[in-house]
């Protein structure tokens, strides 16, 4: 059965004929775990089916569409999707793919709606997909053999433009025939027709069949990327060359939505505010601080819980098998720290609104001028937000340390949950 499966899978997609390496594109396929006959038999009709899609849409480029089966992921259900993006993304760098569709037969587990058909990362470049909900059996038990097939097919194959669409940062539309429809339900795929915005996709495409970074002459040189200086410069280098795409993956992470998505952070930060609120000696000692020295404490804090953040949830993590450059693991990273930086610097904003706010409202000139034996004036109020706001971070930063470590990579890794 396992032979017969792999056979069934890697009969050859139509693709172009081979050009110029800077317009080849590879869209690589994982299939995670185990697949019944009318889930194989409905994949190898959906990859081909998008083979011919894609290469009739974008006929300038040389596609490949290479298929991986990891049997030994065997996921429960429902499954993190983080959990399988990260999987396919080792294949991925092996295969030196620009994309990676990963597909499980299990249920994806949703943090944010009642149930995910799919989910895109832009930052890692790939996308997972769950054909669980997509086979028609689940809303009519009846259902032929030959019908779930092609719906299934028909289906997978609309759920992966989709989710390409959003790698390559297309924008959802109104129109319930466009494949970049904001789907609700399995049936909405069922619509999906045509895309709209081709030639959006095509330039995006360009960019991302150039030269990567490390198929240059200078990062080719073996162990070169175990040198922590090459390293470092390799990072600036990516930096400097993919900041549309880092902001791109950032801007679809929402971080400045970190403490509505981040209990944890907000109920540590915004209890240690109440309790700082009500201790004159915190008044005084906050009110007696230079506003300079305030506003460096802040950044320092602001740079220490970030990279506290960064290493405890390890998203700056490296695997010790990786001797090789990755741009796309690099973008990854950047665009995380980012992420996690901006995050922190919109808790620390709101602490600092509110102890702003509250203090206004609440303690007067009088009362303060009591607590901290001097005579307040609006720089006194700003200097003390900013000083309360630090220590706030700081308790945020220990409150969100401990988020499931697969929550938060969740959050600061996938664009949405399709």
């Amino acid at each position: 059965m396992a032979d017969e499966l792999r056979a069934t899978l890697e009969v050859e997609a139509p693709v172009t004929a081979p050009t110029d390496r800077e317009l080849t594109v590879e869209v690589g396929w994982v299939l995670a775990g185990a697949f019944d006959e009318v889930d194989r038999r409905a994949l190898a009709l959906a990859r081909t089916r998008l083979a011919e899609l894609i290469t009739t849409w974008f006929p300038g480029f040389a596609w490949r569409f290479p298929v991986v089966w990891r049997r030994e992921l065997r996921p429960g259900s429902p499954v993190e999707p983080i959990e399988l993006l990260e999987a396919a993304t080792d294949e991925r760098d092996h295969g030196r793919w620009d994309f990676v569709l990963v597909v499980t037969a299990a249920a994806l587990k949703s943090h944010y709606k009642p149930f995910a058909l799919g989910a895109p990362s832009s930052a890692l470049d790939a996308a997972v997909i769950s054909t669980q909900r997509l086979d028609p059996i689940v809303e009519d038990e009846q259902a032929e053999e030959d019908e779930r097939i092609e719906t299934i097919a028909r289906r997978v194959t609309a759920l992966a433009v989709h989710l390409l669409g959003h790698l390559n940062d297309l924008p959802h539309q109104d129109d319930p025939a466009d494949f970049m429809y904001d789907l609700k339900t399995a049936a909405d795929l069922d619509r999906m027709r045509y895309l709209q915005d081709r030639d959006r996709m095509e330039e995006a495409l360009r960019e991302v069949a150039a030269e990567r970074l490390e198929e240059t002459a200078t990062y080719r040189r073996p162990g070169l990327a175990r040198r922590r200086g090459a390293r470092l410069g390799f990072g600036l280098r990516v930096l400097w060359r993919e900041w549309r795409n880092i902001w791109e993956a950032v801007r679809d992470v929402e971080p400045w939505l970190f403490p509505l998505r981040f209990s944890r952070l907000t109920t540590a930060a915004f209890s240690a505010l109440v309790f700082l609120l009500m201790t004159a000696e915190v008044w005084e000692l906050g009110m007696s601080q230079p506003p300079l020295r305030v506003a460096a404490l802040a950044l320092l804090t602001l740079a220490a819980t970030s990279l506290y953040l960064l290493q405890r949830q390890h998203l700056l993590r490296r695997h010790r098998w990786e001797t090789r450059f990755s741009e796309q693991r690099t973008v990854a990273g950047i665009a995380a720290t980012v992420s996690v930086v901006l995050g922190m610097a919109t808790t620390f904003l709101l602490i600092f609104l509110a102890v702003l706010l509250i203090g206004k409202l609440l303690f007067s000139f009088r009362l303060i001028s009591g607590w901290a034996a001097l005579e307040p004036t609006w720089r006194h109020y700003l200097t003390f937000a900013g000083f309360v706001a630090t220590l706030g971070l700081v308790a945020g930063a220990l409150g969100a340390s401990f988020e499931q470590e697969v929550y938060f990579r969740h959050v600061l890794l996938i664009d949405e949950e399709t």
